[in-house]
């Protein structure tokens, strides 16, 4: 069972904020405790410098009590800690607890002070900041002074911002709560919609788009399946209207026989001048049907993706030489002149009879389009990756608002006219296809009344043609 969007973006918000939350609390009260420390350790050496000064004055004798002890006490009492006053002979001469007083102390930190190896030590002990400085005069170390400070006041600071960390981090999290939820139905939201919609799609129904609102990559998402379900709608209409297309040019040669066939069973006294003609017309009617049936059948096999290409290397202008002679006799019936110009000798790896039956469609188009005594060029040409095939002509050229259909399947610029010349209207569908599965292009540049030009792409070496030759290789 998968795990709802709603929840895990709550869950990930959450956790986030938690964690935020968490090392912000943990360094702000370290960070405030810290800060107190060294204001705390900075009064402590201030009170201890105002001391020592004092007891140099006295000779580091307490013989002002009244003065110098009070002094001692009030920093004590401040601090509410420990003053502890050692002369040169580890004697304590005073100590504010009244504990160790005219006692020899033995401290290794005290001794390190006293014999010079430090000026002063700090450090923090249990509930008490500890600081041992020397009493010098001039070089001359007369004694060493100790303050004990006491930290249950950093203590309690500590736990003060602990508390009121706590009491934020719940307060903070009670938010991130209700922006993840918000947030998470949001995001869910956007994804049920799009749900239900290709459920609706996934039915047949396909003239539903989305609205595109809600967060950046969920109106992204919206305009891209919009987009699929629009192209999904063009393919859905080209496929209806290809099967409406091909029912017509199939049903209409048949219609035109049964007409020519019930003339002649209506005509008793029908000679055999008409019985010849119209049975010519009906094999001229059967020829037409036979030729698009293997026309559709040819492009059928050009949409399968698994259409098997016949990759071999062959010789472009060989190939073109072939084509132009079986075109040529059609072109002198009404005085068209081809003209075939190669810059170069072009070798490339190709389905020979693919591109022989693209490359003859575009040629024959030129020639049976054309005006009488018109002209057809043909051109070859290629770099170090692709070859061009440019055919231009003098013919009746295509009006601009047909340009963009004349590679749709049954698509006629003059019906009458390809009716005449004997076309089906899939020529142009199939020579695309074929360019299209040599992984190349095909562009149409074209003026009505003043001829067309076809240049069309092809790499000399593509992807299909270096599969055959790894293949060819390995069964050698």
């Amino acid at each position: 069972m998968g795990i709802s969007l709603r929840w895990f973006v709550t869950f990930l918000i959450i956790v986030l904020c938690a964690g935020i939350m968490l090392v912000y609390s943990l360094m702000s009260s370290r960070l405030y405790v810290q800060r107190y420390q060294e204001q705390l350790k900075k009064n402590v050496m201030a009170q201890a410098e105002y001391l020592k000064n004092n007891l140099l004055e006295n000779h580091m004798t307490l013989d002002d009590p009244q003065d110098l002890n009070l002094r001692i006490e009030g920093v004590a009492t401040t601090f509410y800690g420990r003053v502890l006053v050692i002369n040169r002979e580890y004697r304590v001469i005073k100590d504010t607890y009244g504990n160790h007083e005219n006692a020899q102390i033995v401290n290794p930190d005290i001794m390190a002070v006293m014999r010079g190896q430090a000026s002063e030590k700090i450090s923090k002990k249990d509930g008490y900041l500890e600081y041992i400085t020397a009493v010098k005069q001039e070089q001359d170390v007369q004694g060493v002074l100790v303050i004990q400070a006491s930290t249950d006041s950093l203590n309690v600071i500590e736990r003060r911002v602990e508390r009121r960390n706590w009491l934020s981090f719940a307060l903070i999290m009670a938010i991130c709560i209700g922006a993840a939820w918000a947030i998470g139905n949001a995001s869910s939201r956007g994804i049920k919609r799009i749900n239900q919609q290709m459920e609706i799609a996934g039915e047949g129904q396909l003239e539903t788009q989305i609205p595109v609102r809600g967060f950046k990559e969920f109106k992204q998402l919206t305009e891209r399946y919009n987009a699929t379900i629009s192209k999904l709608m063009v393919i859905d209409s080209t496929r209806q209207e290809f099967v409406s297309n091909v029912s017509h040019e199939l049903k209409t040669p048949i219609t035109s026989m049964k007409v020519l066939a019930d003339s002649l069973i209506q005509n008793e006294s029908a000679d055999l001048a008409m019985y010849k003609e119209f049975m010519t017309d009906i094999v001229d009617e059967i020829d037409r049907e036979s030729k698009i049936i293997t026309d559709l059948l040819t492009l059928v096999k050009m949409d399968k993706k698994s259409a098997a290409m016949n990759i071999e290397e062959i010789k472009i202008n060989d190939l073109l030489e072939v084509i132009l002679k079986r075109v040529t006799p059609i072109a002198k019936s009404r005085g068209i002149q081809i003209t075939y110009e190669s810059y170069r000798d072009v070798t490339a790896w190709v389905d020979e009879v693919k591109l022989s039956l693209a490359l003859t469609n575009i040629i024959e188009n030129a020639v049976k389009y054309n005006v009488d005594n018109g002209w057809v060029k043909v051109t070859l040409n290629a770099d170090h990756r692709n070859f061009y095939v440019k055919v231009a002509d003098s013919g009746v050229g295509i009006p601009d608002d047909c340009k963009e259909h004349v590679f749709e399947r049954f698509y006629r610029v003059d019906k009458a006219r390809s009716r005449d010349t004997g076309g089906t209207g899939l020529g142009l569908a199939i020579t695309k296809s074929v360019i299209q599965m040599h992984k190349g292009s095909i562009k149409l540049y074209s003026e009505s009344g003043e001829g067309t030009t076809f240049t069309i792409r092809i790499p000399m070496k593509s992807d299909a043609s270096v599969d055959t030759a790894r293949k060819e290789g390995d069964a050698e």
